[in-house]
């Protein structure tokens, strides 16, 4: 329900207030063994709790990203992860839409699939994940999840995951959760997309 989001909402707050953020997270720093054991391919990925937000703080939204990945803040509540290698990205966007998660997919689906080059859909998919920090105990993230193949002229074939997500019964888009990388990276990025939408918290 609504009234458990808000719930979460302010159980976070008082987390945060205790200093108690870094353990109201859980399965930090594991291992990932999803990574694609592809040549290149860096260790199995650990997972470090990032947050971003209100400038005056830089608190607003916490997730779980891959250890050591740059992140570079877009706008206030959105941000952009990449790998070492500059071969893989997660993108966050923290700013609520004022539309259901399957308008605004069917949105998204419109404009990538129109103008990106050579734009293949591989799936698009409903679902439902709990919300695994305990500031959110109780909470259910609806999502639709698009995945997608285009051909970027610099570095050829790439994977993208794009998923929207609410909350329980929330009638608008919360969060968006993209990643993007190498097709044999799809393992990968679909637990980087899982992990990043199980641990999302909003701060007020």
């Amino acid at each position: 329900m609504l009234t458990r989001a808000i719930a979460g909402i302010g159980l976070a707050v008082a987390v945060l207030a205790t200093g108690g953020l870094t353990t109201a997270a859980v399965a930090r720093s594991q291992p990932d063994s999803a990574w694609s054991p592809v040549a290149g391919a860096p260790a199995p990925l650990q997972y470090e709790q990032r947050s971003w937000g209100d400038p005056k703080t830089e608190l607003g939204m916490v997730i779980q990203a891959p250890n050591g990945w740059k992140m570079v803040k877009l706008s206030t509540f959105e941000v952009k992860f990449t790998s070492p290698d500059g071969q893989r990205n997660l993108r966050v966007n923290g700013a609520p839409k004022d539309q259901p998660i399957k308008t605004a997919a069917d949105a998204k689906y419109a404009v990538v699939s129109s103008s990106t080059p050579a734009f293949k859909l591989i799936s698009r998919e409903a679902g439902t994940t709990r919300a695994t920090n305990p500031a959110f105990a109780g909470v259910v993230f609806h999502h639709q999840t698009l995945t997608y193949t285009y051909t970027d002229p610099a570095r050829g074939r790439r994977l993208v995951v794009d998923r929207f997500v609410s909350a329980d019964d929330l009638p608008h888009t919360l969060f968006e959760v993209s990643t993007g990388g190498r097709p044999q990276d799809a393992a990968a990025l679909t637990a980087i997309t899982a992990k990043a939408t199980e641990d999302f918290i909003r701060l007020p």
